[in-house]
């Protein structure tokens, strides 16, 4: 297959720190950790999208003004200055880059993000803090790709930006006022939205550390654990400046998606519980674990609704955090498994462990690179997880815009220091996209592959198991 690539030409200005646009506010705690790891490993959040359809790169080009236009984030660099990371302004363009293949290749976008979008860090000096890629194939086959450093973004935040992006894209520039509206959330100058910290309850905020005891048992699938936890082992080390995430996409449709959301209504169980409770079947699996083996698997979850102000899916910003569960492998009884991630993550939420990492970043956090090692070498040496599932449930895509037809919406998030196996989910046009992430090197393809396919088999054995003994 022949590809050609090039750069859509840009007017470039002057960057955030060589003009007098001024500095702005400091990132937040968790702002500044993400912008850290970044630069150790890239920690970019991309979200795709099919489109069938005439699309000009002009009209491409124009929407992503109209998008930068809309939201304050997306006209910010970043300065590293000596009192530590602040935004700064830029007038910079979002990058257009264009691919060009001459065949229809249904895997070309992952392999777009596990090359490129994975191994490149955004320019943050320079800014604005995202870029895109518009990947052109035969018969006006489109597939459209946004990128957004964790620093600002998690994967709702991603695909809400693709979404606004297609439907400007496909609008007339007249209209395209009324289509987007203005929703910018609280301002610092009119600049920069206030972090997600500060629209924490007041007991959030107060928070000081992390938890040190696990909620009481609630069922009998708690384990008894007083040795070590199972984590995901590496095959190596690898330095944390020299990791990079790799992708492996998976997808769930037709029939057995159709199959797993019956059998997880008829188990009375979330479709997170049983993926995360399979991941962790599979890295029990892989491990050779005796069966009742605990594992520590990480669920980040959105806060969104539990702030002093709902924030809305559309306004920019990252606005989620991990809590974990330590479930007890029963390779034979997925649904228990599944059943205690339910209600171990509620409890820690009803405790407000998703808010406490926040304190910890705030109180002992790095300020910067030269100082992060320490920290982010307890992290992976006692960090709660090492493995997680990112799953923003079902995200609502259009399946038309204009005269446009749009499928497979989809994120994926890269691990950085923060792990070594995970998984991005969304469910999106009849879709569930199972995109699976982990770190080169420290992990073998061979190796991934084969425990990707187990989380994957593991789930659709357990569904059609559930089905076939409840048909008459």
């Amino acid at each position: 297959m022949g590809t050609v690539i090039m750069n859509i030409s840009t007017t470039r200005t002057l960057t955030a720190t060589e003009g007098p646009a001024g500095l702005l506010r400091e990132l937040s705690p968790a702002e500044r950790w993400y912008w850290i790891i970044d630069q150790l490993s890239t920690l970019n959040v991309s979200a795709r999208v099919r489109v069938d359809g005439e699309l000009s790169t002009e009209a491409l080009r124009a929407a992503l003004d109209s998008l930068r236009a809309r939201h304050p984030y997306l006209r910010l660099a970043i300065a590293d200055e000596a009192s530590g990371p602040r935004f700064s302004s830029t007038d910079n363009p979002i990058p257009l880059r264009e691919v060009h293949s001459d065949e229809v290749d249904n895997a070309r976008w992952a392999r777009e993000v596990d090359v490129h979008e994975f191994a490149e860090p955004i320019d943050w000096r320079s800014g604005p803090l995202a870029r895109a890629v518009v990947i052109r194939q035969p018969g006006q086959v489109t597939d459209l790709i946004i990128s957004i450093p964790h620093c600002i973004a998690d994967g709702t935040t991603a695909l809400a930006l693709l979404r606004q992006w297609v439907q400007l894209s496909a609008t007339p520039p007249a209209n395209r006022g009324d289509l987007v509206g203005d929703l910018v959330g609280d301002l610092v100058g009119d600049r920069v939205p206030l972090p997600a910290e500060s629209l924490f309850q007041a007991h959030h905020r107060e928070m000081s550390d992390l938890p040190d005891k696990e909620p009481e048992a609630e069922n009998e699938s708690e384990p008894a654990y007083e040795g070590q936890v199972g984590r995901f082992v590496p095959d190596r080390f690898v330095p944390f400046d020299q990791r990079r995430t790799r992708m492996l996409h998976r997808a769930v449709d037709g029939d057995a998606l159709e199959n797993l959301l019956l059998a997880c209504r008829r188990q009375g169980v979330t479709m997170h519980g049983v993926l995360a409770a399979a991941m962790a079947c599979a890295v029990a699996r892989d491990a050779g674990a005796e069966p009742r083996t605990p594992f520590a698997v990480g669920s980040p979850v959105d806060f969104r609704d539990e702030l002093t102000r709902p924030v809305a899916e559309d306004e920019v910003g990252c606005y989620v955090s991990a809590v974990h569960s330590v479930v007890a492998y029963q390779p034979d009884d997925l649904w228990t498994m599944a059943r205690f991630v339910n209600s171990d993550i509620a409890e820690r939420r009803r405790r407000g462990e998703q808010f406490s990492v926040f304190s910890l970043l705030a109180s002992g956090g790095p300020r910067g690179i030269a100082d992060s090692e320490t920290f982010v070498r307890y992290i992976e040496e006692h960090g709660s997880f090492n493995f997680f599932v990112s799953n923003i449930g079902r995200f609502e895509f259009p399946d038309a815009a204009g005269g446009l037809r749009l499928s497979g919406a989809q994120f994926v998030g890269g691990i950085s220091v923060v792990g070594y196996f995970a998984s991005s989910v969304s469910t999106c046009h009849d879709q569930l996209s199972w995109n699976f992430t982990y770190i080169d090197d420290a992990v073998s393809r061979e190796r991934a592959e084969r425990v990707v396919d187990d989380c994957v088999a593991t789930v659709l054995a357990a569904a059609d198991a559930v089905t076939t003994t409840a048909r008459p």
